[in-house]
C-alpha cells in the first residue's frame, strides 16, 4: 500500500528572535534519522506568518543546504502579496527545493472562479512543482474538490495538495475527483490521525505536526501500511490517537511541541515568535506523562 509521511518542521528561534540554526540542524537530522519521507519548511508549524521575508529566505536557504537532498524538501511560500509568493518560490526552487506549497488568499473568502484565477496565475509564473495548501480553519473557507480537479487538469506543475481538514470527508472527495484524472497527483492529509484513513482511501499519506515530536511512531505506521500490516497500522493509529493529547495542553500547540522536543533532548530551547506564548514549566510533567505512556523517554535538554 502506498504511504508516506512528511514533517512540517517547526522553526527554532533564539531569545533575540533570530533563527537558531544549530537547533534547526539538530531537528532536521533527528527527523531524517528517524525516517521521515520529507520535510515541509515554512508551513503553519514553522510560524512563517511571524517571520520577515529576509528571515524566510534565510530559513529556506539553510534548509535546502542542510537537508542536501537527503529527503524531499517542500518550502511554504504563502503570502498575501502575490509578487512575494512568486519571488520566494523562484528563490527556493532555483536553489534546490523540490517544490513549494501555497495557501489560498486569506482574510477575505474567495469563490471557485477567483481561486482558479489565483492558482493559475501563480502556476504560470512559477517554474516548478506546486502543492495547494487547503486549511479552512485558518483561511475561513475551503478549496473545493472541483477547483482542485480543474487546477490539476490544467497545470501539470500543480502536483498535489495538503488537505488540513477535520475528518476525511473533504479529502476523500478530492481523492475521488482528482486521482481518476491524474493518478500522479499527491493528496496528503494535514491532521495526524487521518494517515491510515487517507491511504486506505487511495491518498498518499499525511503532512502533520505531531511527527516533529514522534517521527519514529509515524515511520512504524508508514512501514506497516507499505507492508499491508493491518494490525501494525491499528496499533500505530491508536498510539497516535493517544499522543494527540499533546494538542490539548495549550493553544496554540506549537510551544508545547517545541518543549517536547527540548525535553527529548533534540533542541536547545522552546522559544516561539511573538505573540505566540511560550510553554510554561507546568507543561513539562504533562508532556512527559503523555510521551512516557508510549515508551518515549524524556531526558535532559540539548545544550548545543
Amino acid at each position: 500500500m502506498k504511504a508516506a509521511f512528511l514533517t512540517p518542521a517547526i522553526t527554532l528561534f533564539r531569545e533575540d528572535g533570530t533563527l537558531d540554526t544549530q537547533s534547526q540542524a539538530h531537528l532536521y537530522d533527528f527527523l531524517i534519522e528517524k525516517g521521515t519521507d520529507g520535510l515541509l519548511v515554512e508551513g503553519s508549524s514553522s510560524e512563517f506568518f511571524a517571520m520577515t521575508m529576509e528571515q524566510r529566505r534565510a530559513a529556506a536557504q539553510f534548509a535546502i543546504e542542510h537537508v542536501n537532498r537527503r529527503v524531499k524538501l517542500i518550502v511554504g511560500t504563502s503570502s498575501m502579496v502575490a509578487s512575494e509568493i512568486v519571488e520566494l518560490s523562484r528563490f527556493c526552487l532555483e536553489r534546490g527545493a523540490d517544490a513549494v506549497m501555497i495557501l489560498p488568499p486569506y482574510y477575505f473568502h474567495f469563490g471557485d472562479e477567483a481561486l482558479l484565477q489565483y492558482y493559475g496565475t501563480l502556476a504560470r509564473q512559477i517554474d516548478g512543482p506546486i502543492y495547494i495548501y487547503n486549511f479552512p480553519d485558518n483561511t475561513g473557507y475551503t478549496v473545493s474538490p472541483e477547483v482542485v480537479l480543474e487546477l490539476a487538469r490544467t497545470y501539470p506543475n500543480i502536483v498535489g495538495i495538503k488537505d488540513t481538514t477535520t475528518g476525511m470527508d473533504h479529502t476523500r472527495e478530492v481523492i475521488k475527483a482528482v486521482k481518476a484524472a491524474r493518478p500522479d497527483f499527491e493528496v496528503y492529509s494535514g491532521l495526524d490521525d487521518n494517515l491510515a484513513h487517507n491511504v486506505l482511501d487511495g491518498g498518499d499519506g499525511c503532512i502533520s505536526a505531531l511527527c516533529n515530536v514522534v517521527p519514529e511512531v509515524f515511520a512504524r505506521w508508514v512501514r506497516a501500511a507499505r507492508e499491508e500490516d493491518l494490525s501494525g497500522m491499528a496499533a500505530c493509529q491508536q498510539a497516535v490517537n493517544r499522543l494527540m493529547d499533546l494538542y490539548q495542553i495549550r493553544s496554540p500547540f506549537l510551544p508545547v511541541f517545541k518543549k517536547a522536543l527540548q525535553l527529548r533532548g533534540v533542541v536547545q530551547n522552546s522559544i516561539s515568535t511573538f505573540p505566540m506564548p511560550n510553554a510554561g514549566g507546568d507543561d513539562d510533567a504533562r508532556i512527559t506523562e503523555i510521551l512516557g505512556r508510549e515508551g518515549i523517554a524524556c531526558g535532559t535538554s540539548k545544550k548545543g
